[in-house]
């Protein structure tokens, strides 16, 4: 009876540390699944954090350079793209503007219909209620921009009496992009060139300026983007007699004023040629607006009409159409020539205008040197003498190697060596210099000439034999 009990017992606790376990797992499992949710949800909260964060301080580095740029008049605030380098620019989204009334207490201004998206140049207009009142600027992202009247943040003119800022942007499909070019103006009295942007400060009167026909810039791909004028933008108060042509008038009033010069981006295309020159049948490498094309002889692609950009990238190479002969000729880039004018630099920048006929661009070349293929053939006793060498300029050749040898034409001097066996010169007897043209000349020793020429494939044919015999004192 007492075993029975004991067995019973043991029994029961088997059941229990199998219904514990089965507790253990129906509550440790869900609390496990819980966790990892837990882990996965804070992960993907911290990269929504980092990139609101990103957001937000990139949104402060586009205003604070020009991205827009915002200034405050007291009156209105202007948001100018004052950006000179090639940056796509940026939308700011407002979703409040803020004024500080008399009484010390900040307002919304609710005149204006948010969310107010800045994604050109372009003037807010402020009731006369906030007139020099400090306002402040609240974005989408959560950004607050502080102004005074009379402040700005970012590339901006400011002055009492009106100052005056010139840019240029192309207008693409993906909206206007800061392009610098050059401005000419009178406005401290003279003619003089300046580059966009360009700001005057604390200007009055009335002043000529003028835009060129075209302008361009390079985008991240190395594609050249072409924009042609179209008409001016006049942010603030001025008077202008025109705003269709290049060259304007204009009268200041008093107050800051910003002119943008705004082009359409060039989209037809054209042929251009590239011709190689120098009677040869290279290949030649080059990339033109960042793509890359190898041309023989000469080929026609398709480019944005403007202004293309033209590197070339092969400055040396060999023409071996004549190889199977012995000719090996080898041409230098020396310059490209395009519609009149002459480019010696390796890359260059060249403008196609839309409807162009037949621009060419041609890539010449110079054939500065040719390899000649030389067999140096030596006749003599080895196993009696031991081996001689040719040496010619101080390069040593040996005689009879199977595979001839390609060397540049030129004028080398001329040693073959000899040996002294102790009683007796060991050397060349006799030389013949053997030319593709059938022409033979011959030397005989003590004559053996000190250089030779190659200028065509030949043989050289050195027969060694005793020259001089040596008396022992």
């Amino acid at each position: 009876m007492v075993g029975t009990m004991v067995k019973n017992r043991a029994l029961s606790n088997v059941i229990s540390i199998i219904i514990l376990i089965f507790v253990i797992l129906l509550v440790f499992i869900p609390f496990l699944y819980y966790l990892n949710n837990i882990s996965q949800n804070n992960t993907v909260k911290t990269s929504i954090v980092n990139n609101y964060v990103y957001l937000k301080n990139l949104q402060i580095s586009q205003v604070t350079t020009g991205h827009p740029s915002l200034y405050y008049n007291g009156s209105s605030i202007y948001a100018v793209y004052s950006n000179g380098t090639f940056v796509p620019p940026s939308n700011l989204t407002i979703v409040s503007i803020l004024y500080l009334n008399t009484n010390g207490i900040w307002l919304n201004l609710t005149s204006i219909k948010y969310p107010l998206v800045i994604s050109k140049g372009q003037v807010i207009s402020l009731p006369s209620y906030i007139q020099g009142r400090p306002i402040i600027i609240v974005t989408s992202l959560g950004n607050i921009f502080f102004l005074q009247s009379g402040s700005s943040i970012g590339p901006f003119a400011t002055a009492s009496r009106g100052g005056v800022e010139i840019l240029t942007q192309i207008y693409t499909s993906s909206g206007p992009s800061s392009v610098s070019t050059n401005v000419t103006t009178n406005i401290y009295g003279t003619y003089k060139n300046f580059t966009t942007p360009i700001a005057f400060s604390n200007q009055t009167g009335t002043f000529v300026t003028r835009l060129p026909q075209y302008v361009f810039y390079q985008n991240s791909k190395g594609q050249i983007i072409t924009g042609v004028f179209h008409n001016w933008i006049v942010l603030g108060l001025a008077t202008v007699n025109s705003t269709s042509s290049q060259g304007i008038q204009v009268t200041l009033r008093g107050q800051p004023v910003v002119l943008i010069g705004n082009y359409t981006q060039i989209t037809s295309t054209v042929g251009l040629t590239l011709q190689v020159k120098g009677d040869s049948n290279i290949y030649v490498s080059i990339f033109v607006n960042g793509n890359s094309y190898t041309i023989q002889n000469e080929q026609t692609i398709t480019v944005p009409a403007g202004y293309v950009n033209i590197t070339v990238i092969t400055l040396q190479a060999n023409d071996t159409t004549q190889q199977s002969q012995g000719v090996i000729s080898h041409y230098s880039y020396s310059n490209a020539g395009y519609n009149g004018k002459t480019y010696v630099a390796k890359s260059f920048l060249i403008f196609v205008p839309p409807g162009a006929t037949n621009p060419t661009v041609y890539l010449n070349y110079l054939n500065d040197y040719n390899y000649y293929l030389v067999k140096i053939i030596g006749n003599y006793n080895e196993k009696q003498y031991g081996q001689v060498c040719l040496i010619l300029n101080g390069t040593v050749y040996n005689y009879n190697n199977p595979n001839p040898y390609w060397i540049i034409g030129g004028n080398y001097s001329f040693d073959p060596t000899g040996i002294f066996t102790g009683s007796s010169t060991y050397g060349a007897q006799t030389v013949i210099f053997q030319y593709s043209n059938r022409t033979s000349f011959t030397y005989t020793f003590p004559n053996i000439p000190s250089y030779v020429i190659i200028n065509q494939p030949m043989n050289i044919t050195v027969n060694y034999a005793v020259t001089e015999y040596w008396q022992q004192l």
